[in-house]
């Protein structure tokens, strides 16, 4: 029934009262002191307003319990105040009031029922009541007014009380679907916080337990059809409220729970032994009085199995338990059909375990620390290896000790460390069985779970075996190429001889220091290449070797070259410059031709020398660098030093580490394998084969002195190969001009061999310096060197006449 509000039509029973103006007032009162009033809040409120507008004593309102057999009140007021809490049998007049009867008695109430308690100590001789009948038509408690006095007037009270009960009727009502609404929300959310967390089969005892607690019954099972049949199933867990029962098989017939596997949702109230007579004992022993169930089904429809519980009292029909149950039924269902594909996942399983082992391609799943998950029969073949060897075998370790096979191992499992699949890798192994070599081309891809890799190689022992032998004889016919290196592999430091080797010996010994080295030697014969080595061998490799060539530079600029401008410094200083040092900040310099740099200038490369600090041109910030110098010269730095051409304190500083170089006719011996060297370069470059050196051309090559060192041996070589058509080098009149002059023989200084060499090369370019054709080209200088050198030399062209 629905509460009264003002603005729906005056009922009957108002309409009568009203004839009455203080029945009407009354009536006014109380809706006014009930009008904002709901929840526990309106039961006190009614029961207060309806004693003080009826003026009487007392006034109650009570609930009776599920038995029917005792009345609990709601609310109470008497003399003033709101009565304590009272539980109460039904017995004397609010007995009457359970069969719908609206009860008055207008005095004598305590002689008429002297058995009641409540009814004496109150001293009541009045009575009024009428019955509470919610919306199901059942009747939930009364409301009712009591007097010290008699109440002759029953029409008028009768008539308030019953429009109040039905305002009490709808409080009720709301109140039991607020409540019911809690239960359910507890209900749902004890049953997913009990099954939340598991799955497979932690799974469905956590349910049907969760379910027999928020359903506060004594039972709760979920089954699934045995396989191969539809009559008989088998329980998957079972609760008894204290514990798991065994699991167990039974057939369904004449069972409650086979109406419930043909699709049906069932509910048996009460009686359920006597409604399956054939299964009474069993449920006798149970104790069990009601059984609910719903069917388990599939994504597709079909019945899997059940979910039941069943208690030891009645149970009642309740539209939102069962939908609560209905929702864990298809959470039981889907949990059901995941341990199915799982089942039908481990069959395929097997059969793709099968096709794995009998595949005849080998197959290996490795740990990502390369250790054997498991192999395939293929794979236990190639690398000699038993079933029983597998758990324990790293497949690293099959990979031998060597630099080659170590690296191609290193970079298949870096790229298996970034989740990247290695796909045709050649790898060299050793068979467990008999340590003899296996080479395999190696295909691995990370499971997508990242625990593991997947892997399939298969044997190419022959064919890196045919490819080796071809490498070999490869190897036979540039064996020369081979030697190139030497023994210390410096890069184009090529050679054998004792003297390059005590070079290279020397540079080994430096190159971890930071000391200053001193480089000397002709022109031509590898400063640069060894002042390269060392800086490529030192600790300062990933920071920048810096070179200068300090003769190439005018002397005007050399300083701003080095040291750097600020803008304005001079003449076209359009911006700050920053210098070569500045820029060799923690890596090295070097200074080549260092023997041509000014005066001026070398006191200012001694303070960085010795202070690490410089100043750039114009500016007066001093700038601390970290820089390892090292320097190169052609010249005899000592004697400039002695006749005051060179700073004393600046060729000690620089001559820490003095390395000297030899000139090649010094190491006659190491020209076969640069003129190997130098072939193949250009021959590479052009796109030629040359494969055959004659001894006479080779003989000739290593009589001739070789003013210009290194440089003048690679120009004659590239001529040659330019000049060469077939398979062997072409003798050319490489020799200069002047080897080929008239007169008798001298021994020239170094000085009047290196200005010799220089004019014979310009009388065979008519005197042109620059250019493709130029001397310097042919020389291995740069235009403005070769023209210090001419300047410094006294290098003149003569006129004609």
């Amino acid at each position: 029934m629905m509460p009264f509000s003002e603005d729906q039509q005056v009922p009957p029973q108002l309409q009568a009262a009203d004839e009455s103006s203080e029945s009407g007032a009354i009536l006014r009162h109380i809706l006014e002191g009930l009008e904002t009033r709901i929840g526990e809040q309106f039961f006190p409120s009614l029961v207060q307003q309806l004693a003080i507008s009826l003026g009487v004593d007392y006034a109650y309102i009570s609930e009776v319990n599920e038995a029917g057999d005792r009345f609990r009140s709601k609310a109470g007021w008497g003399k003033g105040q709101l009565l304590p809490p009272f539980d109460v049998p039904a017995h004397g007049p609010c007995e009457t009031v359970l069969t719908r009867q609206c009860v008055h008695h207008s005095d004598q109430l305590r002689a008429l029922y002297p058995q009641v308690p409540l009814i004496q100590e109150m001293q009541a001789e009045s009575y009024c009541g009428v019955p509470i009948v919610d919306s199901s038509d059942r009747v939930v408690g009364h409301l009712a007014i009591m007097d010290s006095k008699p109440m002759p007037d029953h029409v008028r009270a009768l008539s308030i009380l019953g429009i109040f009960a039905m305002r009490a009727s709808a409080e009720f009502d709301r109140l039991r679907y607020e409540q019911a609404l809690r239960k359910s929300d507890l209900m749902l959310r004890k049953i997913d916080e009990g099954t939340a967390a598991v799955t497979g089969s932690a799974f469905f005892p956590s349910l049907v337990k969760s379910l027999a607690e928020a359903l506060q019954t004594r039972y709760a099972f979920v089954s699934k059809f045995v396989e191969g049949t539809r009559t008989r199933v088998r329980t998957l867990a079972f609760w008894k409220g204290d514990g798991f029962l065994d699991n167990l098989e039974y057939d369904l017939p004449h069972t409650p729970c086979e109406r419930v596997l043909s699709g049906e949702v069932c509910l048996f109230p009460e009686k359920v032994q006597d409604l399956f007579p054939d299964h009474r004992e069993d449920l006798a022993k149970l104790g069990v009085e009601s059984y609910l169930a719903i069917p388990v089904f599939d994504r597709s429809g079909t019945v899997m199995g059940h979910l039941a519980v069943m208690d030891t009292k009645p149970m009642r029909d309740d539209p939102r338990v069962l939908s609560v149950f209905k929702i864990f039924g298809v959470r039981a269902g889907a949990e059901l059909e995941r341990l199915q594909m799982e089942l039908r996942l481990k069959e395929n399983e097997q059969q793709l375990r099968d096709l794995f082992d009998e595949a005849p391609i080998a197959y290996v799943n490795e740990g990502l620390d390369s250790k054997f998950i498991r192999a395939n029969k293929a794979a236990l073949n190639s690398l000699g290896l038993t079933l029983e060897q597998v758990e324990g075998t790293y497949g690293k370790t099959l990979i031998p000790d060597t630099p080659d096979a170590q690296r191609r191992l290193k970079e298949a499992f870096d790229s298996i460390g970034k989740g990247i699949d290695t796909k045709g890798v050649v790898l060299e192994l050793r068979r467990k069985d008999n340590g003899k070599p296996l080479w395999i081309r190696w295909w691995s891809r990370p499971d997508p779970t990242g625990a593991y890799t997947r892997t399939m190689f298969i044997d190419i022992i022959e064919q890196v075996l045919m490819e080796q032998e071809k490498a070999r004889l490869e190897a036979q016919a540039v064996y020369l190429q081979e030697e190139i290196k030497g023994t210390h592999n410096f890069e184009e430091l090529i050679g054998s001889s004792t003297s390059l080797k005590k070079v290279l010996k020397n540079v080994e010994r430096v190159a971890p220091t930071d000391s200053t080295v001193l480089i000397t030697g002709e022109t031509g014969t590898g400063k640069e290449l060894i002042a390269r080595a060392i800086h490529n061998l030192s600790p300062r490799k990933g920071r920048p070797l810096v070179k200068v060539n300090c003769a190439a530079i005018p002397g005007g600029l050399i300083e701003s070259e080095l040291f750097g401008h600020e803008k304005g410094a001079f003449t076209g200083a359009l911006a700050r410059k920053v210098g070569r040092f500045e820029l060799a900040d923690k890596g090295t310099m070097f200074l080549d031709e260092i023997g041509e740099l000014p005066l001026d200038l070398q006191s200012k490369l001694l303070r960085v020398l010795q202070e690490g600090e410089f100043e750039r041109v114009g500016g007066t910030q001093a700038f601390k660098v970290n820089v390892r110098v090292i320097a190169a010269t052609n010249r005899n730095l000592e004697q400039l030093s002695k006749t005051g051409q060179y700073r004393p304190d600046l060729y000690y500083r620089l001559n820490v580490f003095p390395i000297h170089l030899p000139p090649l006719r010094e190491r006659e011996g190491d020209i076969p394998m640069l003129v190997q060297f130098f072939v193949h370069k250009f021959a590479a470059n052009l796109g030629k084969k040359i494969q055959k050196i004659s001894e006479r051309m080779m003989s000739a090559l290593q009589r001739y002195q070789w003013p210009g060192n290194i440089r003048e041996l690679e120009h004659v070589i590239e001529r040659a190969v330019i000049l060469s058509e077939g398979p062997e080098l072409e003798p050319i009149d490489w020799l200069s001009p002047s080897d080929n002059k008239s007169g008798v023989a001298k021994t020239l200084t170094l000085e009047e061999m290196e200005r010799q060499h220089i004019l014979d090369v310009l009388e065979q370019t008519n005197w042109r310096v620059s250019g493709d054709k130029g001397a310097a080209k042919i020389l291995g200088l740069n235009a403005t060197t070769l023209e210090a050198r001419m300047k410094k030399l006294g290098i003149e062209r003569k006129a004609k006449t």
